[in-house]
């Protein structure tokens, strides 16, 4: 290319007439024309190229940030959850005979009685199934007539609550 251009202002230096200087002149530029095209659009497909590169890579970025804001999302609630049952575990009396003080009005002394007439005699009955029954009351999964009303006693025990007095009813 650079001997194409030396060569052609070589011919117009030299003495050329106008009309041959224009002809060289327009040999020049077409010369010149063709890899400056190419030039032009090596770079659009280039441009295009890193844009389309670029698109993608934000899309990865947001996909792996709504990832991890899912995850942070997930740990806090859990982190939550566990925070709230320790809270009540710590703040909780877990004394059974205690927490059963507010049960002997329906169930009698030693969980005797048929409570209001419509529950089930509980002495007698194991850890188990006393566990099983108060959190059965306390998540509304457990529960005939009386289910209304023992959800509201049972739900201010925590766990451990549950466990101390369903140790204690066992032992009647």
């Amino acid at each position: 290319m650079k001997i194409v251009v030396s060569v052609a202002l070589a011919l117009l230096l030299v003495g050329c007439s106008n009309e041959d200087k224009e002809e060289v002149k327009k040999e020049i530029v077409e010369v010149a024309k063709a890899p400056v095209e190419k030039t032009v659009e090596a770079v659009k497909t280039v441009s295009k190229e890193a844009e389309k590169a670029y698109e993608t890579s934000v899309k990865k970025v947001e996909e792996v940030v709504a990832v991890s804001v899912e995850k942070v999302e997930e740990v806090i609630a859990d982190v939550s959850e566990k925070t709230k049952k320790v809270i009540a575990d710590v703040t909780s009396t877990s004394n059974g005979k205690e927490i059963y003080t507010s049960c002997k009005g329906c169930h009698g002394a030693s969980g005797e009685k048929v409570a209001l007439g419509k529950s089930k005699v509980i002495k007698g009955w194991d850890t188990t199934k006393i566990t099983d029954a108060l959190n059965g009351y306390k998540d509304g999964t457990y529960g005939g007539a009386m289910k209304g009303l023992m959800k509201g006693q049972v739900s201010k025990l925590s766990d451990s609550d549950i466990e101390a007095v369903s140790d204690y009813i066992s032992k009647f």
